[in-house]
């Protein structure tokens, strides 16, 4: 339902928990401009509060209320940058208190009771926030995984926006102050589109509680963003780029540009191509490259049906660079020459089977699937369509598939353990 323009409120009532599932999504064009402000403001809602304004009585609240959790989280999905609030409470029917009414209540505080002064965030909490944060994406510089995969990225993608992570970087946050992020927080609160979901074994009455108590939140009305799917056009040179990094274990990572969208007439058909590509471990990338050439430590591949962007990622050693690239492209190659063996086609459809089943019984899963729905109908595939595109998916589709893959760009961490 509708609570203002650009605010919905979901409701999904299941009773497979006994808790009750909250996510606050706020939406907006993902912008380098914006995306420090964005992880800054995730930050400070978990810790602090105007009611609530240490760590310490926040997490107090936390405990009093069942140990209840309260996390936040930062994602991209298509051109679109999301900041969520998510939290799951005991179902009242099992404890002596109104777990969801304080759970609103909370929500109410953590998005319109800031800890402010006339200037803006609090400037101790402010300070502390940003200085873990600092450090924080400062450490990621040693996951090489993940710096490899933003490496691809910025090549991969020719808008910067793209091109930027989710969490930001230190440079885009070390700009970043108390007034200029609690400037956006205001405008964010007024802009971005507003999507609240819970889940659970909910009765009539404390669902229409739960709309009462959402109503009343001061939203005010706002344009929805209405896109989210971003297609980049396909180029006609890849984009390659080769570090050195003082590491024993080198990253090779190539990027492929598609043209399926979520949902689309080949949406189930680039799943099994990827499956047998490198998404389980029966897939070429995994039984040639690693186990039959041991060329790779790992070696798979995910697809994003949201950007068209398809990634494949192995650790290998510097020296096995060409053969490895060489062995990574020919298994792509031989998806489009038709090399698909009905046993690679029969098991990576099992898989995708059992593992949607499997999301049934989360419900963070169970939000999203209704949440795509709202956000995408035309798109959205009910079971029964999602489980009899899959079984209708032949060897022919994925052979067409395969023949239209891209490659958009390669990166190459080249290990140099001695730093020489």
């Amino acid at each position: 339902m509708k609570i203002k323009n650009g605010v919905n409120l979901h409701i999904i009532k299941e009773k497979k928990f006994k808790t009750v599932q909250f996510l606050i999504r706020f939406r907006t064009k993902m912008s380098r401009n914006t995306v420090a402000k964005r992880v800054l403001i995730s930050n400070l809602w978990e810790t602090s509060n105007e009611q609530l304004p240490t760590s310490q009585q926040f997490q107090k609240k936390l405990s009093g209320m069942y140990g209840a959790s309260f996390a936040t989280s930062l994602s991209k999905k298509g051109d679109n940058h999301f900041l969520t609030i998510g939290m799951s409470v005991v179902n009242p029917k099992f404890v002596v208190s109104d777990t969801i009414t304080e759970a609103i209540s909370l929500i109410h505080q953590a998005l319109f009771m800031p800890l402010v002064d006339e200037y803006g965030f609090d400037e101790a909490t402010f300070d502390r926030e940003k200085k873990n944060l600092l450090q924080y994406l400062a450490s990621t510089r040693e996951d090489k995984a993940y710096v490899a995969a933003t490496k691809l990225t910025a090549l991969f993608f020719t808008d910067q926006d793209m091109a930027t992570p989710s969490i930001s970087t230190v440079d885009l946050l070390a700009k970043e102050t108390r007034e200029s992020v609690y400037e956006y927080y205001q405008k964010m609160l007024q802009t971005d589109t507003i999507d609240i979901s819970i889940l659970g074994d909910l009765t009539l009455s404390e669902e229409q509680a739960i709309i009462a108590q959402f109503s009343k939140l001061p939203f005010t009305d706002r344009v929805p963003l209405a896109s989210i799917l971003y297609k980049q056009d396909r180029a006609s040179i890849c984009q390659e780029a080769t570090e050195k990094e003082a590491v024993n274990q080198s990253i090779l990572q190539l990027g492929y540009h598609h043209a399926v969208t979520f949902g689309d007439e080949n949406y189930l058909t680039m799943q099994v191509l990827n499956g047998i590509l490198g998404g389980f471990s029966h897939a070429k990338l995994f039984t040639t490259v690693r186990e039959k050439e041991s060329l790779a430590y790992y070696a798979n591949s995910r697809f994003d049906s949201f950007t068209g962007f398809l990634k494949i990622s192995a650790g290998i050693d510097a020296a096995d660079h060409d053969k490895a690239l060489t062995l990574i492209k020919a298994q792509v190659a031989a998806l489009v020459a038709g090399d698909i063996s009905d046993s690679e086609l029969s098991q990576t459809k099992n898989m995708l089977r059992n593992a949607y089943f499997i999301a049934l019984d989360s419900p963070t899963n169970l939000i999203e699937q209704a949440y795509i729905q709202t956000l995408l109908p035309d798109h959205y595939l009910a079971q029964a369509e999602w489980l009899q595109r899959l079984a209708d998916v032949t060897k022919e589709d994925v052979v067409r598939l395969a023949g239209t893959l891209s490659l958009q760009a390669v990166y190459f961490m080249e290990g140099d353990a001695l730093g020489d």
